[in-house]
């Protein structure tokens, strides 16, 4: 099992080793809501069980008080009542697969909701250490293992226990040392599934971390085809998945494995039982001691006794299977978000002022990306920060949003620490344009408004005339209603920047943050941002971050950072009249 931790925060393959029992208590948990559901459906499973056992007592009763005497008078009474014992049985299965199907989806529903909210609560750096085709699993995958389980593998486990139980008390009221010589396989059959159970829960939680690992490869891989595919990567690419795969194989194997070295051992166990009975039966039969029909009902006891202990080792495929993905599951339930709202946090935000006040930084241990930062942006004033790659620009935005907390030092908003503040308090006070702007496979209408309320499309087409962008989304196929599809793939990197741009515009907030917006498009997108900059500043309080001269000229003051620290404070004309790291960055067209 991978331990490994970096920060407190636990990796996509590590997964804590929870005792059973608790795995059990968590997963019953989850059926509370539905309590009286689950009460009729015990009282099913009592009905039917006790339905199913009936049937060899009276196989008994026909053989030693009919067909051995000769009275065939009473035969047809017993066929119809064997009759209804069917249709009841039949009935009563019926009714209890149908709610218990009802149940487990709802529980399914549940569970599912439970840890996509988990997953939006988590801040930032659980993203950086969780891959995406992981945590799908867990959301998709792992719940859908625990659907057997809630569904057809609980009532199968109730029934059979149910059975089990049953069993015994009619062998007993049949005859007590007939039982006592059944029960000496007891201790061989527990012994045998308790090796089972050791060696195949270990073998199904590796089952589960290797299709996680391949789900994560594949969705990486896709994700990045267009990279394979221009570096000529495919052959790699192969290779890593076919080694993935081939370990996936491995465990399946050893899987059948077991199981295929399992249920020949129930079988065995189980013919020497009745070997046994018939042995013993057979000399008190032949004495007198024992009525015929007693030693071929207890026969029939014994097959259907291990009937159902091997299906409840079929089903402990499942519930292994739903153990596995249940600990990958509470796993993730357990790691709690590092960044949490306050307490009692402040209602409410006045001002639009920032304020970063001695910030040391770091995304890991002490490699600070910020070493003892300090600035102040007025509100209405806009600021640039520029500097080289890896100076920790778009770290100052991170923490300004609160993705990420502060390592020493504070930041203030309007006043106010915005550890203080609920990030929804605070993250309403901000727009952000990044440099790589997110479309949803939704229509250009609703990944400008996000499915705000508040926005409606006469407010996106004022947004759009205003940097002169209407004609340019007017122009789609279905105009604002044109489906972008998945991360924009039908609109170029530029109308995504617009679109990026109308999303800040729409939500009109009181802090603009400009992340390297203008990178990576075209001339003619670039000069219809370059006009709506202006307009997206306009009396709000703007930060931005830049390696584009064009972008940062005409602000109110400009940082440089290097090593990061602010290295040089000022407008363009005293930076470059300062003839220092801004002015050389200048000349050698990193900021332009």
């Amino acid at each position: 099992m991978n331990t490994e931790i970096k920060n407190n925060r636990i990796l996509s393959d590590t997964v804590k080793d929870y005792p059973a029992w608790v795995i059990i208590k968590r997963l019953i948990s989850y059926l509370r809501p539905y309590w009286k559901t689950v009460l009729i459906t015990l009282m099913l499973s009592v009905i039917s069980s006790a339905l199913f056992v009936v049937r060899p007592y009276l196989i008994k009763v026909v053989i030693d008080d009919y067909i051995t005497p000769g009275n065939l008078n009473g035969l047809a009474f017993f066929m119809v009542v064997f009759i209804i014992i069917y249709f009841l049985r039949l009935f009563v299965g019926y009714y209890l697969n149908m709610i218990t199907g009802m149940v487990g989806q709802n529980v399914m529903h549940d569970l599912r909701m439970k840890i996509f909210s988990h997953i939006l609560s988590m801040e930032m750096s659980f993203f950086d250490h969780n891959k995406v085709g992981r945590l799908m699993t867990r959301t998709t995958g792992d719940v859908a293992s625990l659907n057997e389980l809630f569904t057809s593998g609980a009532v199968r486990l109730i029934n059979n226990s149910g059975i089990l139980v049953g069993i015994f008390i009619v062998m007993f009221i049949l005859d007590w040392k007939l039982t006592l010589l059944t029960l000496i396989a007891a201790p061989l059959i527990f012994f045998a599934a308790y090796l089972f159970s050791k060696k195949i829960r270990v073998v199904y939680r590796n089952i589960r971390r290797s299709t996680a690992r391949i789900n994560a490869f594949l969705q990486e891989s896709i994700q990045g085809i267009r990279i394979i595919k221009q570096m000529m990567r495919a052959k790699w690419s192969y290779g890593k998945f076919s080694s993935y795969s081939l370990e996936l194989m491995k465990l399946k194997i050893k899987n059948v494995f077991h199981y295929g070295l399992f249920f020949p051992t129930m079988e065995f166990i189980g013919a020497g039982c009745i070997v046994l009975v018939l042995l013993y039966g057979g000399q008190r039969v032949y004495l007198g001691t024992l009525q015929l029909g007693v030693m071929v009902a207890f026969i029939r006891l014994i097959d259907m006794f291990f009937w159902p202990v091997r299906e409840m080792a079929e089903n402990y495929n499942v519930m292994l299977a739903a153990m596995a993905s249940s600990e990958r599951i509470f796993t993730l339930l357990d790691t709690k978000p590092s960044i949490l709202d306050p307490s009692s946090h402040v209602s409410t935000v006045d001002g639009s002022d920032i304020v970063f006040d001695g910030v040391w930084f770091a995304y890991e241990g002490e490699d600070w990306v910020l070493k003892d930062v300090s600035f102040r942006v007025a509100p209405g004033e806009r600021v640039a920060f520029v500097g080289p790659t890896g100076a920790g620009k778009t770290s100052i935005i991170n923490l300004l949003l609160r993705f990420y907390d502060v390592n020493k030092g504070k930041i203030l908003v309007g006043g106010k620490d915005i550890r203080e503040v609920s990030l929804s308090e605070l993250r309403k006070l901000i727009s952000h344009v990044g440099q790589d702007p997110f479309l949803f496979n939704r229509s250009v209408c609703e990944n400008i408004t996000l499915n705000g309320n508040s926005i409606d499309k006469n407010r996106i087409r004022e947004v759009l005339s205003r940097i002169d962008a209407d004609n340019f989304f007017e122009s789609l196929e279905d105009g604002m209603d044109t489906v972008v599809m998945e991360r924009g793939s039908r609109l170029s990197q530029g109308q995504k920047q617009l679109v990026s741009f109308s999303r800040a515009m729409a939500a009109d907030r009181k802090i603009l943050i400009l992340d390297e917006a203008t990178s990576n498009i075209d001339t003619y997108t670039d000069n219809l941002i370059q006009k709506a900059v202006p307009v997206l500043m306009k009396g709000k309080t703007s930060i931005v971050i830049a390696h584009r001269l064009s972008t940062v000229r005409n602000v109110d003051r400009i940082h440089v950072l290097a090593r990061g620290r602010i290295r040089e404070t000022g407008t363009h004309t005293e930076l470059m009249e300062l003839d220092g790291l801004y002015a050389k960055l200048s000349k050698m067209h990193m900021t332009r």
